[in-house]
């Protein structure tokens, strides 16, 4: 398993089992959405680095602070049209399908 602490590792490590440390987001960013029947939840995810993520989970998560969470890393595309042009773009965001999480009652850095 692989710990990721920055969003820059993402790359590489799509369909690996990873570690990230974060807190569930009060601020939410617009992102690209699936749904998947075996996870169910879906919740954004702060990472330390300032990045935003959207985790999908079997359950809910009551956290409310510091989460470990291990999963599998996928990436998730779509093609963004600009109405004004015939122009197509490739989109992607990196997402986790959780496998388990961890809360931590004090979390140091």
């Amino acid at each position: 398993m692989i710990t990721i602490t920055k969003y820059s590792n993402f790359e590489g490590n799509v369909g690996k089992t990873v570690k990230i440390i974060g807190i569930l987001a009060k601020e939410i960013w617009q992102h690209l959405t699936v749904f998947i029947d075996s996870h169910p939840y879906m919740n954004y995810f702060d990472l330390h680095d300032g990045y935003q993520i959207v985790i999908y989970t079997k359950d809910s998560i009551s956290c409310a602070d510091k989460i470990e969470i291990i999963g599998k890393l996928i990436k998730t595309e779509s093609k963004r049209k600009n109405p004004r042009s015939k122009i197509h773009d490739e989109y992607f965001e990196y997402q986790l399908l959780v496998d388990s999480w961890k809360c931590f009652e004090s979390y140091q850095e």
